[in-house]
């Protein structure tokens, strides 16, 4: 009996694993999220945001909102457990830190980039990026996209990014590894797609 149960405990996590794409099903997948993306015109989620720190027994946890709306508007509010707002539009950056205002430009190199890929990711020119080396893998009905930043300065801070889509072929989980090996994860929830977004989310 034991034996068995062995036998089982190790063979779960290999039924789990992924499954490594085709080069014609990487270009099918491709071709639907490209499609799906460049239909929306605004979305807004809830997430939940989790920061991994090897040195910490438990991630740290925080809450929040986003918005975007075509071509580049992008609002990203933290609710809990503090309150916390940024505003990119092109490559301007307005911040509300507990209702202390700032605005400054997003000359940051490392910055810009890891914004692009946000704004591209939702707006479906994610495969467009040059500064990735990407690889496509599927398990349980989610593709993985895995990018391995080329540029050296990126590197600096992160090593690995993986973009999580569900069957929909929109962005569902977000998990940026950091050469230490720690990583911050961002899982979207209650997506709107679509619909009607208040100015007030992108003004201060």
């Amino acid at each position: 009996m034991r034996r068995i149960i062995l036998y089982i405990s190790l063979c779960l996590p290999l039924m789990g694993a992924a499954q490594v794409l085709t080069e014609a099903q990487i270009r099918d997948f491709k071709a639907q999220a490209i499609a799906k993306n460049k239909a929306i015109e605004t979305m807004q989620a809830d997430f939940v945001q989790k920061k991994h720190l090897d040195f910490m027994s438990k991630d740290i946890e925080t809450f929040g909102k986003m918005a975007f709306a075509k071509p580049d508007r992008l609002n990203w509010q933290y609710t809990k457990p503090y309150q916390y707002r940024i505003i990119f539009q092109k490559n301007n950056i307005k911040v509300n830190d507990g209702g202390k205002v700032s605005e400054m430009k997003a000359d940051n190199k490392v910055f810009k980039k890891i914004n692009n890929l946000i704004v591209s990711t939702i707006s479906g020119d994610m495969f467009a990026e040059k500064d990735f080396k990407m690889s496509f893998s599927k398990a349980q009905g989610v593709t993985q996209v895995r990018l391995l930043p080329t540029d050296k300065t990126l590197l600096k801070y992160v090593s690995e990014i993986y973009l999580y889509f569900g069957n929909d072929y929109v962005v569902e989980r977000v998990k940026l590894i950091e050469p230490t090996s720690d990583y911050t994860e961002i899982l979207f929830s209650n997506k709107k797609l679509n619909s009607p977004i208040d100015e007030a989310h992108f003004k201060m």
